[in-house]
């Protein structure tokens, strides 16, 4: 009866909108928010950012910090915060990366393996990292915006211990296809981002324990007291994320072919400002995977307009950082 409670609580009448609880009110109006910068992007460079071609880029670039910020939102939806993700990352793409090169100055165990083989590897270290997260700030109680940060630190340490240099080549081009290739002439980071949307949004909107993260999330007291779990939800929450961090690494590792600290740099300001400006509540409790969905498209688009209409990455970060600031300042005033 409780876990029925709380379902109903996650996707009763509160949380329905446009499409049959898939789009809420406040989703649409992001849709529109994204609408209105593909068209007023299009108009400024002349048609240049609605190619197919860059469209197709925009929403390949967008795949790796889409997906980690759907693990970020299930942190932020139990009240944490994860700035490992670039840690996270780099450390199990030098692993990926060590475990299959070909060049014996980077080999991990002197001899390259199968990806097939690697790739379990890389989420299990994923997995083993944001389980760590898990266990420090749930079990021993300790703030997840120090924790995280201090196994951000630990990760990027470790993967300069790896390699020695924070950087590998050689990666084997069988494993290419996943970074590269595509189904149906959609490239395959692209399916891979909108089946790990599809499944959080399963888990989260329809799931026992999807309406149980919703319920930590909203008060963690009287989720304890109706019979909630909550530190194992905690922990498991973590877990998820850095299975969703491994699967960017092995998507960033197979489409550049290399594994360098540059591909994880800004990960976790990319995936909290997808999270904010989807309007999953910094909080907790409130929002929808659907909602870091069109966050995570919003940026993806602007990063791209301004990348092509000759905006600096100064004053691109300048705009990125006012725009979480306006995304949280909205969240504190729907929450008053």
């Amino acid at each position: 009866m409780i876990v029925d409670q709380l379902r109903e609580a996650n996707t009763g009448p509160g949380r329905r909108g446009f499409g049959f609880g898939v789009l809420t009110s406040d989703d649409f109006v992001r849709l529109l928010i994204l609408a209105a910068l593909i068209a007023g992007f299009a108009i400024v460079t002349r048609g240049a950012t609605i190619g197919t071609e860059n469209l197709a880029n925009v929403l390949i670039q967008s795949s790796i910090r889409g997906i980690a910020a759907c693990g970020q939102a299930f942190v932020v939806l139990t009240v944490g915060l994860d700035l490992s993700v670039s840690g996270i990352v780099a450390v199990t793409l030098m692993v990926g990366g060590s475990l299959v090169t070909t060049n014996p100055q980077f080999s991990l165990l002197g001899v390259a393996i199968s990806p097939l083989l690697a790739i379990p590897v890389m989420l299990f270290v994923g997995v083993a990292f944001g389980t760590a997260n898990g266990f420090l700030v749930a079990r021993l109680r300790l703030p997840s915006l120090i924790v995280t940060l201090g196994v951000w630190q630990i990760g990027v340490g470790l993967a300069y211990q790896v390699t020695g240099s924070g950087f590998v080549d050689s990666i084997p081009s069988s494993i290419a296809f996943i970074g590269q290739g595509s189904l149906l002439y959609v490239p395959n980071p692209v399916i891979l981002f909108f089946a790990i949307v599809a499944l959080s949004y399963f888990v989260l909107h329809r799931t026992a324990f999807g309406a149980e993260i919703y319920a930590v999330g909203g008060n963690s007291r009287s989720a304890f007291i109706s019979g909630v779990r909550v530190v194992r939800v905690r922990i498991i929450v973590f877990a998820i994320a850095g299975s969703f961090y491994a699967i960017g690494a092995v998507i960033s590792m197979s489409r550049y072919m290399s594994a360098t600290m540059a591909q994880t740099t800004g990960l976790e300001l990319s995936t909290i400002a997808a999270v904010a400006i989807g309007g999953v509540s910094l909080s907790g409790g409130k929002g929808s995977i659907v909602g870091v969905l069109l966050g995570t498209l919003i940026i993806g688009v602007v990063d791209n307009g301004l990348s092509i209409t000759g905006v600096g990455p100064a004053q691109q970060a300048i705009l990125k950082g006012a725009i979480i600031i306006f995304a949280v300042m909205l969240d504190g005033f729907s929450r008053r």
